[in-house]
């Protein structure tokens, strides 16, 4: 049976109501040509509309690529996301209640789709409790239209559990590089496998329809058994794309690079060294964090700079980055090329990186904050009408023991320097990040201390740390006054012990810490 079509026989299989599940990770196994096709032929017809759309991760190039050639009003009214990847339409539309938006954690939806796969009405875990995903808060609700309860507190031999109901999927649109005329798809040409498989299973096992988007269709004589990502039972139409170089890029930054999919790797790759400066400080301060051959992911921004220090300070072998995308080992890469790694061990998919996760297997979290009250709670998915979702934050942070976020302690206008060993504030910033209340709990400072969870607050200035009775300032640095240089720029007090320690001096000198040293004491003991 010859499962290739063209777009449009394709996009005849897709019905109004039609709840439909997509892959990818920015553009990493996106099938953007379809959602072109979907959103060309709705503007001309009107069909398919009232569409429920899901997807895990982030979906496009963080701007006006990916879901947002879909994203109009009456085409989509029910949004399931775990991050809304800057699509400023389907933002302005949950602003507007004329969408039904959820914001659910990336690795929890990944698990939905496993469990649908299996039969299951849902995806049972403890992930999201006490934070705006408990249905005690706000149920994973982005605004008042999204009125159907999807999240629900269970109990589970004594203990409390959130069960993520899997809404009905009739369609799932998928991504690979190569199809045979059976419908086996394979991957050879993308940063990861990302949730193709786990989207197409979940459809298939709720009696949906799958279409995947290839580059290239050939005999099933000659495709590689041992490359089939995605077997052709699990595929109802495959679909060529007709302009790879717009609709197939591997990431908003590269058409295709095979060393980005692990065909090759690169000699002499390694980390900037960074400049020394207050987010080097705050970076070397979260590098102490680390211990021998430790397991880490980190966030962008300043907690990607914790790689490069310790690359600086001959500790580099002493870690293995992972990324949420599925990546293992290597040099992740940023700004159009997130998500992917030069040089990766493996390549996981995304549900089975998850699994990883929550299993505790991560031995230090560094992750950026935006707001944090007085118990220690954080806020990074919405600010008003900014809305930008809790992407892989709530599974990483809620499985991993020792958990440090970084960031400087205030933003907008900041200048400091470092001289003589002290920090020396130039300008403040106008922005306060310590704040009386967070709009939302992407983080919970409750669910962190029933779970014994090491906490940390970096900033260039001082080291909080979440206690039971909330957040108390640890550390100092020098030349910093604590009633000058800190308590005016917070919305509330913190605990503060009669004797604060000084951060720890090194940091302010450029000369080495002497990282890889600490780290051979720590393996000794």
């Amino acid at each position: 049976m010859n499962k290739r079509m063209g777009l449009n026989e394709a996009l005849d299989l897709i019905p109004d109501g039609a709840g439909v599940a997509v892959s990818g990770f920015m553009l990493m196994a996106v099938p953007r040509e379809l959602y072109v096709g979907i959103g060309k032929r709705f503007q001309e017809t009107g069909h398919p509309c009232n569409l429920t759309v899901m997807h895990a991760a982030g979906n496009g190039n963080n701007k006006d690529q990916g879901i947002y050639d879909m994203s109009y009003e009456g085409l989509i009214t029910r949004y399931i996301t775990g991050h809304f990847a800057n699509n400023a339409r389907l933002i302005e539309l949950t602003n507007a209640n004329k969408v039904a938006s959820y914001n659910f954690p990336q690795g929890v939806i990944a698990h939905m789709y496993r469990a649908a796969a299996a039969g299951k009405p849902g995806e049972i875990t403890r992930i999201g409790l006490n934070t705006f995903c408990d249905p005690r808060i706000q149920g994973g609700k982005m605004n008042e239209a999204a009125k159907e309860d999807l999240v629900e507190l269970i109990d589970v031999l004594g203990e409390e559990f959130l069960l993520y109901k899997m809404p009905k999927l009739d369609i799932g649109l998928i991504r690979g590089t190569t199809a045979d005329e059976n419908g086996n798809i394979t991957m050879e040409e993308e940063g990861a496998p990302i949730d193709a498989l786990d989207v197409a299973l979940a459809v298939k096992a709720m009696g949906g329809k799958v279409i995947a988007q290839v580059k290239n269709c050939v005999s099933g004589a000659s495709i590689d058994r041992a490359q089939v990502v995605i077997p052709g039972n699990l595929v109802d139409a495959v679909v060529v794309c007709e302009d790879p170089l717009e609709n197939h890029r591997q990431t908003p930054g590269s058409y295709y690079n095979p060393v980005l999919s692990g065909h090759y790797k690169l000699d002499g790759v390694g980390f900037s060294e960074l400049p020394f400066d207050e987010r080097k400080v705050i970076a070397r301060r979260a590098a102490l964090e680390l211990s021998p051959n430790s397991i880490v992911n980190l966030g962008i921004g300043i907690p990607e700079g914790v790689a490069a220090v310790a690359a600086e300070e001959g500790a580099g072998d002493q870690l293995t980055l992972t990324i949420e995308s599925g990546l293992v080992g290597g040099v992740p890469t940023g700004g159009q090329d997130f998500g992917c790694a030069v040089n990766a061990w493996a390549a996981l998919p995304m549900t089975s990186q998850f699994d990883y996760y929550n299993g505790g297997n991560l031995d230090l979290t560094c992750l950026g904050f935006a707001e944090v009250d007085s118990a220690g709670n954080v806020n990074v998915s919405r600010f008003g009408t900014r809305i930008a979702g809790c992407g892989g934050l709530v599974d990483i942070s809620q499985s991993t023991h020792t958990v440090v976020f970084c960031g400087t302690m205030t933003a907008g206008g900041l200048k400091e320097k470092i001289e003589d060993g002290k920090l020396v504030i130039v300008q403040e910033g106008k922005k306060v990040k310590f704040k009386k209340s967070v709009e939302q709990i992407t983080f919970s400072a409750e669910f962190s201390k029933k779970h014994d969870q090491r906490v940390l607050f970096i900033t260039e200035r001082c080291v909080f740390q979440v206690t039971d009775e909330g957040l108390e300032l640890s550390e100092v640095a020098p030349g910093i006054d604590i009633g000058k240089d800190i308590l005016p720029y917070m919305e509330f007090t913190p605990i503060i012990p009669e004797n604060v320690p000084l951060m720890d001096a090194r940091l302010f000198t450029e000369a080495p810490m002497g990282l890889d040293k600490i780290l051979a004491q720590r393996k000794v003991v």
